[in-house]
């Protein structure tokens, strides 16, 4: 069930909402673009940290343009670049769009992950400023979207549970007129404000939380469309919930939550994974694992562009932005495949750990072993890692796997018995899906 996974809480109430009965209007079926969009290749510059991280894509009205801000870590420094594009998929760089501030300011040391809203013929953008040991949000305006002029009174919000950690806003306009923010403040969960359309940018007032006893959000992407009436909210999610004020490694999942009004939202599962073994396993170049910092617009009925984060080998170094669409027809298969040497008699890999509410296919899974005589070859589904729920198995040196299964536990893996070294070669074929199939 849905209410097992998912906890929102209100200020005023402290109670847990579950809603059902979607009318299903859009797929939540991804399609992978292979190329990257945005890395040092785009924008020229010499990134030894993040290349192209935590973006934000907005359209422009006055020069019928998408641009798409990120930051990018130059000289151990990050600061908040932007490019133009027409088809969100060849990006012209544009150049830096807000610098860090000077060594007293709360943004002395980074300024990272904006988010830009365009209201009453003005860009204003939403940011993580940061002095090497606190975080609060930010905020510049501009005329044109490309270049921008810091508040004189920044930050302007802090977080109000004093961790002294506020990061990676994400605002919508909804049907109200009124303002609404997601927020990470470093507690596993997201803080919601609201101000009135009078008050913005300015005035935001506490107003509730986004979180779940299972598992950690952290950086959210919310869309409101008008055309359902819906929120879409892309959760970066870390599983299991950490405990303590931090900023996750960067490693996680895209979730996705489907919401009636800002504090009424249902847990849909997850939209990507990461893996946990880094083999190039996704239909991205560069990337292996850890998918996070979702960015998401609307380009037409039920049909969305995803950007995101992507690590290749779970080095931070490598954060490149990489472009999914979420509403296409047909689900597109990943595949898992490495190599194994064991060492020991019994030798046990877990490909995946799959987060609450989410459905992992298997459609296809093959172990080969090259060298050595193994006394049995299995896939496994499990709930924890001391238990294996046989799915198939043989004590052959070939173990085939040619139909459809569903993946209902927590791990899936496979297994290795026989006197090493045995060399094997696996391969398998999976589709993600969240338990919410459609809107």
């Amino acid at each position: 069930m849905l209410q097992d996974f998912y906890v929102i809480r209100t200020i005023r109430s402290g109670g847990d909402v579950l809603r059902d009965g979607f009318i299903g209007r859009i797929s939540l079926k991804l399609f992978f673009y292979k190329d990257v969009v945005i890395d040092n290749n785009v924008t020229g510059l010499v990134a030894t940290g993040q290349q192209a991280a935590d973006p934000n894509i907005i359209w422009d009205p006055l020069k019928k343009r998408w641009l798409i801000y990120f930051f990018a870590n130059v000289g151990g420094h990050s600061e908040i670049y932007v490019g133009e594009s027409n088809d969100l998929l060849s990006v012209r760089f544009l150049g830096k769009a807000l610098s860090r501030g000077s060594e007293s300011d709360f943004d002395s040391v980074h300024v990272e992950k904006p988010c830009v809203i365009y209201h009453n013929n003005m860009y204003y953008m939403f940011y993580s400023g940061k002095d090497g040991v606190h975080s609060s949000i930010g905020l510049a305006l501009s005329g044109d979207g490309v270049d921008y002029k810091k508040y004189s009174t920044n930050p302007i919000l802090k977080d109000p549970e004093e961790t002294g950690y506020l990061d990676a806003p994400s605002i919508i306009r909804w049907r109200d007129d009124n303002f609404y923010m997601w927020t990470y403040n470093g507690n596993g969960y997201n803080l919601i404000f609201k101000t009135t359309s009078d008050r913005f940018p300015l005035g935001w007032e506490l107003i509730g939380k986004l979180e779940s006893r299972f598992f950690g959000i952290y950086s959210v992407e919310a869309l409101y469309d008008e055309e359902i009436d819906k929120i879409l909210i892309l959760a970066n999610i870390f599983y299991p919930k950490p405990s303590g004020v931090s900023e996750p490694l960067r490693t996680g999942h895209l979730a996705v939550y489907i919401c009636d009004e800002p504090l009424k939202c249902v847990y849909g599962g997850a939209l990507l994974i990461s893996l946990q073994r880094d083999t190039r396993s996704y239909p991205l170049r560069y990337c292996q694992n850890n998918v996070y910092a979702p960015a998401m617009t609307k380009i037409g009925k039920g049909r969305y562009v995803v950007m995101f984060n992507c690590t290749e080998d779970g080095d931070v170094r490598s954060e490149r932005i990489y472009r999914i669409d979420l509403g296409v027809e047909k689900d597109q298969t990943l595949n898992i495949t490495d190599k194994i040497l064991t060492s020991k008699d019994y030798e046990k890999i877990i490909l995946l750990k799959i987060p609450p509410g989410t459905k992992i296919i298997l459609r296809h899974a093959l172990i080969h072993v090259e060298k050595g005589d193994p006394s049995e070859l299995y896939i496994w589904e499990s709930s924890s890692l001391d238990e294996e729920k046989i799915i198939t198995w043989t004590d052959k040196k070939r173990l085939e796997l040619e139909k459809d299964i569903s993946i209902n536990e927590e791990y899936l893996g496979i297994s290795i018995k026989g006197t090493p070294p045995i060399s094997a070669n696996y391969s398998l074929k999976i589709t993600i899906r969240p338990s919410i199939d459609e809107i």
